[in-house]
């Protein structure tokens, strides 16, 4: 499928100066002991931590109009930009993402370093003396790393092809809601295709539901029941659903895969669990499982066709190594919370083997043994998460962070309200009131266990959306 990706990145690197400091010679000769580092071993140490991505080029010194020839050349070979020194405006003006690397004591300013706002620039700052602590060091050299991967991440996006399954293509019947629309569906969805073809290049690929749902017959049998006795295994209990149903959905699981598969695509999104002209009344499995299962596997997989969120999981497994929760986005200000709910979400909270436990469940608003089955994931309280979302249409993107609470102390029986996944977020509640966008981000969210606040700003700036930081 298009998610395993063997095309590297290539970020050209160019090297304006030597990067040793003034007076070089005399001070390695009174100060032997202590070592400056030389352009080779930044350009080495940078390579061997972006092992997926290429730098092009060697650390031989350019000047900036060389800079800007050499890149013109190759341009649409290139994904990036890592400079050391201050970039020039005809270097920024090429247009794309840059790492511009400041180089602190190496001489008296001549070409002023500054933030280069309204621009796809983000700074770093790597002195050409090495700080006294040698641990402050290696995280100048770890914050030029994970820039660079986020230029990754943004390369590795014009790679990804999305299966949208929904008889309303391309965007389906979900979002954009109605206040998002100033003029007709038809100009929005061509103006968020547009957008999206230019910041990322990411392919939709619309297919309608009963691509998807006419092959669930079809799937190998006794790999369904397999996938589905595992799920129930791993399950603390089993809850208003039974073995059938979760055999139901292990066959849309699969069913999923071979459609992705079929048409190249590396994510999903599909309507809400078999929306009109199908249903639960008709026996459409629910698709809260499968998504849960595949957003656990690696792969971003939203439903109700929400776009954005899918496009913001994605990045967000590149950049956090996790898909995350999506879910209707509810505000309190009364307890200070922000509440994220839905019916999917990564067994997987961070990017590493540890497991969220679950409860496997009927839909909520399904009766008892219809419909599929869903999951009720007990994430972690206590910890802090980012919430984000792309505003494709808009061009915007949204980014606050809070900290877990216990719903439960919040409402009686928590776990039955609404989605069966929830998190309560406790933030600046009347803030995000105050300043929340609905036009340019819906009513869904997406919510990712660490601290990525600064991450996504960064994102933001390199594809050249306004970041909206809602809490503050």
């Amino acid at each position: 499928m298009a998610n395993e990706q063997t095309e590297r990145t290539r970020i050209y690197t160019a090297f304006l100066s030597a990067g040793l400091p003034v007076g070089y010679e005399a001070y390695r000769r009174h100060h032997p002991h202590v070592k400056v580092m030389q352009n080779q071993e930044i350009h080495e140490i940078l390579q061997d931590e972006l092992a997926d991505v290429e730098l092009v080029g060697d650390a031989e010194v350019q000047k900036a109009e060389d800079a800007v020839s050499a890149i013109r050349q190759q341009e649409q070979d290139l994904d990036g930009v890592l400079v050391f020194g201050p970039p020039s405006a005809e270097l920024i003006s090429i247009g794309l993402p840059m790492v511009a690397v400041e180089r602190p004591l190496q001489g008296c300013t001549t070409v002023p370093f500054h933030a280069y706002e309204d621009s796809r620039v983000l700074t770093a700052f790597l002195p050409a003396h090495r700080d006294k602590d040698a641990e402050v060091y290696s995280r100048r050299l770890t914050d030029i790393a994970r820039k660079l991967e986020l230029i990754d991440a943004i390369a590795q996006m014009k790679r990804l092809r999305v299966l949208v399954v929904t008889d309303k293509p391309v965007l389906g019947y979900f979002e954009p809601m109605d206040v998002q629309i100033e003029a007709t569906r038809e100009e929005y969805e061509e103006t968020y295709i547009d957008n999206l073809t230019e910041t990322f290049g990411t392919q939709f690929i619309a297919v309608p539901q009963e691509d998807l749902l006419g092959r669930m017959p079809k799937m190998d049998q006794q790999e369904a029941r397999e996938i589905a006795d595992g799920w129930i295994a791993e399950a603390m209990a089993l809850r208003g659903t039974d073995q059938e149903q979760v055999f139901e959905s292990a066959k849309l699981y699969l069913a999923m895969k071979e459609l992705m598969a079929e048409h190249d695509c590396g994510a999903i999104t599909t309507e809400g669990y078999g929306w009109p002209p199908h249903g639960y009344d008709k026996g459409i499995a629910s698709q809260g499982l499968p998504s849960s299962q595949l957003c656990t596997d690696g792969i971003a997989a939203a439903s109700e066709t929400l776009t954005d969120c899918l496009l913001t999981q994605q990045l967000a497994l590149y950049i956090t190594g996790s898909a995350g929760l999506l879910g209707d986005y509810t505000l309190d200000p009364f307890n200070g919370t922000a509440i994220v709910a839905h019916c999917e979400g990564t067994f997987r909270p961070y990017a590493d083997e540890r497991r969220a436990p679950y409860i496997i469940r009927n839909l909520p608003f399904v009766a008892e043994n219809v419909g599929g089955a869903c999951v009720q994931i007990n994430y972690p309280i206590g910890e802090t998460v980012t919430v984000a979302k792309l505003g494709t249409h808009e061009r915007k993107l949204s980014v606050f962070t809070g900290q877990t609470v216990s719903g439960e102390e919040l409402f009686p029986y928590w776990d039955d309200i609404l989605g069966r996944n929830k998190l309560a977020i406790k933030t600046d509640a009347q803030a995000l009131l105050e300043n929340v966008d609905w036009q340019a981000f819906g009513n869904h969210r997406t919510a990712f266990f660490g601290d990525f606040r600064q991450q996504f700003k960064d994102l933001g700036k390199l594809i050249g959306f306004e970041v909206v930081e809602k809490d503050r």
